[in-house]
């Protein structure tokens, strides 16, 4: 384990994970508004899960919006993937999608069943990368539903240079969000800050 500088300016992806955790605790009741399951998740979670833990997030597609930089055209629906990877999606820019295996586990709801916090990484172009975290819940059929998620904070937070995820954590409702930042004399490959 190493040791994280944090940043005063951590407050603003803090609100924006607070606004994912207000749409979180309005599903509490099971109903979402505007989510919907992933069509492979019966694939991924077989004929019904009884846990969110017991979802393979290596088969789930992910929602079309995790690549928007890393495509030259619009945005699918959603993204299939496979053993954690989807396939090129943009042959030009090797445009792709990885899933994170490490996972958090909490309930942010309050309703007594865990919800899963899933990290999602497009990578693009020669060094391209758009970080993104996702929350999924279980819906009544043993399905996993998408609740929404957060992109990269701005430049106030990240720095000068696009950050990324340096770690997720999640317990009783609250998610939090730690960022790769760049110091004023950071070389591009090497962020030296976390916030």
């Amino acid at each position: 384990m190493h040791a994280h500088k944090t940043s005063h300016n951590r407050r603003p992806a803090l609100a924006g994970l607070g606004l994912l955790a207000a749409v979180i605790a309005a599903a509490s009741n099971g109903q979402v508004s505007g989510a919907t399951a992933a069509p492979d998740a019966a694939a991924a979670a077989g004929e019904g899960v009884a846990s969110i833990h017991d979802v393979d997030f290596f088969q789930v597609a992910v929602p079309g919006n995790v690549c928007g930089e890393g495509l030259r055209f619009g945005e699918p629906r959603e993204i299939p993937v496979r053993s954690g990877r989807s396939p090129v999606l943009d042959l030009t820019r090797m445009t792709q999608v990885a899933v994170d295996p490490n996972i958090a586990y909490a309930d942010l709801d309050g309703d007594g069943d865990d919800e899963a916090v899933v990290r999602v990484s497009c990578t693009f172009g020669a060094n391209g990368i758009e970080d993104s975290v996702h929350v999924w819940t279980l819906g009544s059929d043993g399905q996993p539903v998408h609740l929404g998620g957060v992109g990269e904070p701005g430049g106030s937070v990240t720095g000068a240079l696009p950050g990324t995820v340096a770690g997720v954590a999640a317990s009783d409702a609250v998610v939090e969000v730690t960022w790769t930042r760049y110091a004023e004399d950071d070389p591009n490959c090497c962020p030296s800050q976390h916030t």
